[in-house]
């Protein structure tokens, strides 16, 4: 009885294998987790950046930094979707973007 048995040292390895595997997929999954909590608050704080920006323009100042932000989310993601984008961002209504971006054409035409 001096030999190990072959099918016990694979069932041996196998397992240690998949102790490993399991290791390592918790180890990813928590700096999955880690990079999503860093990624939510740098969105929470470029959100309130660019609200302080918006809450400290006058009306003409709002026009244009609603349609630079406009401009691009557009440029990233496509137009699609882009005014309610900054909306959100901005913590507004679409309908209120579409007034700001009127308003900025009719001072641009000079109505």
């Amino acid at each position: 009885m001096g030999t190990p048995d072959p099918l016990h040292q694979v069932m041996q390895t196998v397992i240690s294998g998949f102790q490993q595997t399991t290791a390592l997929i918790a180890d990813v999954q928590q700096q999955q987790q880690t990079l999503q909590q860093q990624q939510q608050a740098l969105q929470q704080q470029l959100q309130d950046q660019a609200r302080a920006a918006y809450s400290g323009m006058t009306g003409s100042g709002k026009s244009r930094f609603v349609q630079a932000l406009v401009d691009q989310e557009t440029a990233r993601l496509g137009d699609r979707g882009a005014r309610s984008r900054v909306a959100n961002t901005l913590g507004l209504t679409p309908p209120r973007i579409t007034q700001l971006l009127d308003s900025e054409k009719n001072r641009k035409n000079g109505k």
